[in-house]
């Protein structure tokens, strides 16, 4: 078990940057891309950070790990969770053909699943404190501040329900309710490690 953990943190990353790489080409390509509105999209940003924490985990498989490490895998589960979600809730019924099946496929769903079976089979053998609960919600709730902030600026939102046209009251409950889910998601994360097969020592350095 531990050479496959070890294996899907070298591949996962490989095909979300693969994923995200080929989008991008198809944007330049279409005269569409713009630096701060491609990688302003909480997919993107997501998916590259569980491809970073995955990398970070690589040589610490089956070791002790700082807390630091658990509660940024913690975060990035919660973040695939919450792009997960939302694509195949929100978003997904109302999109026509997307450029890539197979990126769309690994930014909106295997790399959420392996993040998710990666922290179930191998983390810290004792539950992380609930008094770092709210470590998860804290990148969410920064990156919804600076697109309501664009929102409000420049116009820019990077998805139909975050547009505040018909007033902020719709968007104020669509994002309580997905921080709330993020919040409550990390809380569970921190809760489920007695399941894993793969476990080292706790370190809370």
């Amino acid at each position: 078990m531990t050479m496959v953990v070890r294996l899907w943190r070298v591949l996962t990353p490989v095909a979300i940057l693969a994923a995200i790489t080929a989008n991008l080409i198809t944007d330049v390509r279409g005269d569409r891309f713009v630096f701060v509105d491609y990688f302003g999209y909480f997919t993107n940003q997501a998916n590259l950070i569980a491809a970073a924490v995955l990398l970070i985990a690589l040589p610490r498989t089956a070791r002790d790990r700082a807390l630091w490490v658990e509660l940024a895998r913690a975060s990035a589960v919660v973040y695939l969770l919450i792009v997960v979600s939302v694509y195949w809730i929100l978003l997904w019924p109302t999109l026509g053909q997307v450029a890539h099946p197979w990126a769309n496929a690994i930014i909106h769903a295997v790399s959420g699943a392996v993040v998710l079976a990666d922290w179930l089979l191998e983390g810290p053998r004792r539950p992380i404190s609930w008094r770092w609960a709210w470590v998860p919600a804290l990148y969410p709730l920064v990156w919804l501040a600076v697109v309501l902030v664009r929102g409000a600026t420049d116009g820019w939102v990077p998805y139909p329900f975050l547009d505040a046209d018909d007033g902020y009251g719709p968007v104020v409950a669509v994002l309580v309710g997905i921080v709330a889910a993020g919040v409550l998601a990390g809380s569970a994360m921190f809760q489920v490690t007695r399941w894993r097969r793969v476990s080292p020592q706790y370190s809370a350095v």
